[in-house]
């Protein structure tokens, strides 16, 4: 059922999703010009893009938390106004651990627009509509690190490495004028929590003893490590084991990007007929067929188009998986939607630190590590919503309660 209250557009909603994957990943194609810029390795360079994704795990609890005590407009401006600083700061930074440090602050602040769209969607929606809508925030926060690298290096080419901080500020800057006229506040004074550090906690341990809640998160974290990985390995993959140009890689990335946008469309057309949950179901068993397809293809050394069918399913498929389980993990934390969120982006971000490194482990093949990367992820996603189907199903009474 639809709240009556005015919500915000559904576009700022999913540019805030989008702000986060964009600042992680829209650099990617700089990394070496950095390095060089700031005569440093390639190697520490990459300490930037890890120092980002932590704070985006610390920022899911620190923004999910301070909005349910203090509502969701506040938080949200003040990490928009500080993003667009930190951006700012990267642009000018003279130094490696001065950019260290301000990409933190930047991963710290721009959580703010992913948990909050998610926590201010589930303040105003319930049901078919919330999972039509989660579907397209969880297509647009996967589609941006998708496309991020490809938009990056088409700054490159009419920019230095420090004009794409300042495209993410400008961008941070326009979402904040953008949400001080138009993002009402979803979260009334008495749906809020008590303010103290330890109602906050008390809040947190809450919702991870809740068992459905926990199971559909940590599904919700596998699931999300098949997308990291293809991020992590992809270029390499089409650019040195393929041969592909930047300029034909980008072209494969648009059309993976375009199946995930076709799978995350199915999943709002088929919440009018059907329940999240079997929708979970048939996703996950795709998402483990088609990964075993392309780990089969990698073994192989397929040619590309056999490689790339079962991965553009595998990732269709996680288009379509990924805003079922955001909905079944939010639904019923009315109470708690912020620190909700905050728990799942924390858990999806950590999957992303914890999954990178693997994909470029020892001297594997790009294409056979990351394969096995996402299709060890896969049959965790599929174990992981039967967990969670299991403890969503009512128990049956003892004799007696019976009685």
């Amino acid at each position: 059922m639809t709240s009556c209250r005015q919500g915000p557009p559904v576009l700022l909603l999913g540019l805030l999703c989008a702000m986060a994957p964009m600042a992680i990943d829209l650099y990617v194609p700089a990394l070496p010009v950095i390095a060089s810029s700031l005569e440093t390795s390639p190697a520490a360079v990459g300490v930037t893009l890890s120092a980002n994704v932590a704070g985006l795990a610390a920022g899911q609890l620190l923004m999910g938390s301070l909005s349910d005590v203090l509502g969701r407009r506040r938080p949200l401006l003040a990490g928009l106004l500080v993003f667009a600083l930190a951006s700012l700061g990267c642009a000018l930074a003279p130094s490696l651990a001065v950019l260290t440090a301000l990409r933190f602050l930047q991963g710290l602040a721009g959580a703010a627009g992913p948990v909050l769209g998610r926590a201010i969607a589930r303040d105003l929606y319930s049901g078919s509509r919330l999972a039509q809508l989660f579907g397209t925030l969880s297509l647009v926060m996967g589609i941006a690190p998708v496309c991020a690298p490809v938009l990056g290096g088409g700054l490159l080419r009419v920019s230095s490495w420090h004009g794409l901080f300042v495209a993410l500020a400008m961008a941070g800057a326009v979402l904040a004028l953008w949400s001080v006229r138009s993002m009402p506040e979803t979260l009334s004074p008495g749906q809020r929590t008590n303010t103290g550090p330890s109602s906050i906690f008390r809040v947190y341990g809450r919702l991870l003893s809740n068992r459905t809640f926990r199971a559909y998160t940590l599904t919700l974290g596998a699931l999300f490590a098949i997308l990291f990985a293809y991020i992590a390995g992809a270029a390499f993959v089409l650019q040195n084991g393929y041969g592909l140009t930047p300029t034909a890689a980008g072209a494969v990335f648009a059309l993976v990007a375009a199946c995930m946008v076709a799978g995350g469309a199915a999943t709002g057309r088929l919440a009018r007929r059907t329940t999240p949950q079997r929708i979970l179901a048939k996703a996950t068993t795709v998402l483990v067929l088609a990964g075993t397809g392309v780990l089969a293809a990698a073994w192989a050394g397929a040619p590309l188009p056999v490689f790339l069918i079962p991965l553009v399913v595998q990732i269709a498929a996680f288009g379509l998986a990924a805003p079922c389980c955001t909905t079944l993990a939010m639904s019923g934390q009315s109470g708690a939607s912020g620190s909700a969120s905050a728990l799942l982006g924390a858990t999806q971000f950590t999957t992303g630190a914890l999954v990178t490194p693997l994909v470029g482990l020892g001297d594997a093949d790009p294409a056979l590590a990351m394969a096995c990367v996402m299709t060890g992820a896969a049959v965790a996603t599929a174990i992981g919503a039967r967990i969670a189907r299991r403890a969503t199903a009512p128990q049956p009474l003892s004799p007696s309660q019976a009685r």
